[in-house]
């Protein structure tokens, strides 16, 4: 990997991850066991910030294994190439729900497969992609990572590493709330105009190097610049 990624990201690959960016939720509905992820939309801004945006995600299988009146799931796998370094994830989709229409149950199970498996794929680059979070001990809820984690902490950092430290500055993130907004604008817009959408979806991924066979692209608006992209382009439509 070292021979094909920088010094620097081979750095930041390798810092513990930072705790405030782990979510949990219970495995079970006895609520006896939690299990540690990191929302997928995070995991695409850090491959942006590490990478420079310069990687690529491809879905190259996507398979209906179970389907009832009650849940559809799908098993996908993805593809990562980071400056040809090849890293492939399966990743599970269910679409629940007795009065949930087929179509958004499989929609939603589609998306989930295709993130959980993009995820698995870029874990396999380090712990900034959730790699650590395997460890069975635990050990990086004991970790503390380092203010910034785009130079090396092994040794005391320089004054120059100071000042890098102090002249890097992570990409600002949508709050939760923000995306959910976004999300459901979108959603209505694909359901109420689905011409004028596809007309949209190639736009944005044009613009922000998204390769267009990428299905679920709503994991890639994350940052406030996105969400003003789109209601530019909503407002240009008279939406």
């Amino acid at each position: 990997m070292s021979m094909n990624l920088t010094k620097e990201q081979v750095n930041a690959l390798n810092q513990p991850i930072d705790k405030a960016n782990v979510s949990e939720r219970w495995a079970d509905k006895r609520k006896t066991l939690k299990l540690a992820y990191i929302e997928s939309w995070h995991v695409i801004r850090e491959a942006n910030r590490i990478f420079d945006y310069d990687w690529s995600s491809e879905t190259i299988r996507m398979d209906l294994v179970h389907a009832d009146n009650f849940c559809v799931t799908y098993i996908a796998k993805v593809r990562v190439i980071v400056n040809g370094i090849i890293k492939e994830g399966i990743g599970a989709g269910h679409g629940r729900g007795e009065r949930v229409p087929a179509g958004d149950k499989h929609e939603s199970a589609v998306k989930e497969a295709e993130s959980d498996a993009r995820k698995r794929a870029l874990m396999q680059f380090g712990d900034q992609f959730g790699l650590s979070l395997y460890d069975k001990d635990k050990n990086w809820q004991k970790a503390t990572p380092p203010v910034n984690n785009s130079v090396s902490s092994t040794n005391a950092p320089t004054q120059k590493q100071e000042q890098q430290l102090k002249s890097v500055v992570m990409p600002k993130a949508l709050t939760k709330q923000e995306r959910e907004l976004v999300i459901t604008t979108l959603s209505q817009f694909k359901k109420d105009q689905p011409d004028k959408f596809k007309s949209f979806a190639f736009a944005f991924k044009a613009n922000y190097h998204i390769p267009q066979n990428v299905d679920n692209f709503s994991d890639y608006i994350q940052e406030p610049k996105h969400a003003e992209w789109i209601e530019m382009f909503l407002r240009s439509l008279g939406q």
